[in-house]
């Protein structure tokens, strides 16, 4: 069996799905090509999804959602990053979370942003954001995975609703 290092550097490897989903172009959804997008696209989906919502898994997810429609107090950001950190630690311990920003617009006080730096267990030298986007007032989200350097970056993106 391959290792995850050499899948990543087979063009003809594809690891997962990508969220959002969007037609792709070798087939009917997206695919990822590497290791690092595919956890990217684990992160959106645990993140973005409420416990409970996951049929015969009722404690996968976060509750990051209702934490960010919460009244704003001064423990709050703290609470957010911990919420993170435990979803991300029981269900993606392979994932190492270097930084969690959590960001108010100052004019629309309705408008929240989550980037996410992260990288593999196995290879912290490659690693990733991914930036949430909330609207409070639509409850809407969008979402965008943006390379952020790092030896060996995927350069790969992707955005869209979700």
């Amino acid at each position: 069996m391959a290792s995850a290092r050499e899948n990543d550097l087979n063009p003809d490897v594809r690891i997962g799905l990508k969220l959002p989903f969007n037609r792709g172009k070798s087939g009917l959804f997206s695919q990822s090509q590497t290791t690092l997008e595919q956890a990217g696209s684990n992160i959106k989906n645990l993140l973005l999804t409420a416990k409970g919502e996951r049929v015969m898994q009722p404690d996968f997810g976060s509750r990051l959602r209702d934490l960010l429609f919460e009244q704003y107090t001064e423990d709050l950001q703290d609470r957010i990053k911990e919420e993170i950190q435990n979803a991300m630690s029981t269900w993606l311990p392979y994932i190492d979370v270097a930084k969690v920003d959590i960001t108010q617009d100052e004019t629309d006080s309705t408008q929240t942003k989550v980037d996410l730096d992260f990288s593999l267990n196995y290879d912290p030298d490659r690693f990733d954001t991914i930036t949430l986007n909330f609207d409070t007032d639509s409850e809407s989200t969008s979402v965008s995975s943006v390379s952020s350097g790092g030896s060996g970056g995927t350069g790969a993106s992707s955005g869209g609703g979700y």
